[in-house]
């Protein structure tokens, strides 16, 4: 066993350089950004793109959803958009038929090519469906585990507070979508907090905590100090 940075236990595993750690049966790393809205997911993806171009890999970006079950897409759609209720079995089906879809018509290729970043993930449901549903993460986890839905190598938890989330989202010429309001996102905070760094869910991937540095208007910026892609490099076995 090794213990990576953010102190969890996890199988070391060989990819296809003969000492880079993925998931059986993938050449390259499979690499999830999570994070409230407005905390500097889409900055930090950028960042980790040059980083793996300098080390002589492209890289495919994937966001949360795949959307080619349509079925499944109208669920999901009613559900963040606040459209129309669905009960929770209904909702965690349609979220599964999705994530098993983006996994083996997505994944399952392209991570025998290049490594993946996704905008997102399966963390994100189970921490939206808990924090704005009611519908218990562990409980949604342990259904995507039984179906075989593909894990992250990593994760990376851009963690920023609700506060400054929401001053970043202000700066966006973009309509508030329902749940980017104070009490929302402090629950969806504090649910993250929980589901990564808490023991209300187990077997989750390797965590990351990565805090952007908070500038004097409340907004957010990189911290130069904090070298995350070479943090990422080392537990994903890429850099020593």
């Amino acid at each position: 066993m090794r213990r990576t940075l953010s102190g969890r236990r996890t199988p070391a595993r060989t990819g296809a350089d003969g000492g880079a750690r993925f998931a059986e049966g993938r050449r390259f790393p499979y690499v999830a950004l999570e994070g409230l809205n407005g905390a500097g997911k889409s900055t930090l993806r950028n960042s980790l793109e040059k980083s793996f171009w300098a080390l002589g890999m492209n890289v495919y970006t994937i966001g949360q959803h795949s959307w080619q079950s349509p079925g499944a897409a109208r669920v999901i759609l009613d559900v963040k958009e606040r459209r129309r209720a669905h009960p929770p079995e209904r909702i965690q089906l349609a979220y599964l038929d999705d994530r098993r879809t983006q996994g083996e018509h997505i994944l399952a290729r392209v991570l025998q090519e290049v490594p993946v970043i996704g905008d997102r993930s399966l963390v994100s449901d189970i921490v939206y469906l808990q924090a704005l549903d009611g519908i218990p993460a562990a409980e949604t986890f342990a259904l995507y585990r039984r179906h075989g839905v593909y894990l992250p190598d990593l994760v990376i938890h851009v963690d920023v507070p609700p506060e400054t989330a929401l001053a970043n989202l202000a700066g966006r010429e973009r309509q508030r979508k329902p749940h980017e309001n104070p009490r929302h996102m402090r629950e969806l905070a504090e649910t993250y907090e929980s589901v990564l760094w808490g023991k209300s869910v187990e077997g989750l991937p390797p965590v990351l905590r990565h805090r952007p540095a908070i500038a004097a208007d409340g907004t957010s910026y990189t911290d130069p100090a904090d070298d995350i892609a070479g943090r990422a490099f080392v537990a994903l076995g890429l850099a020593d």
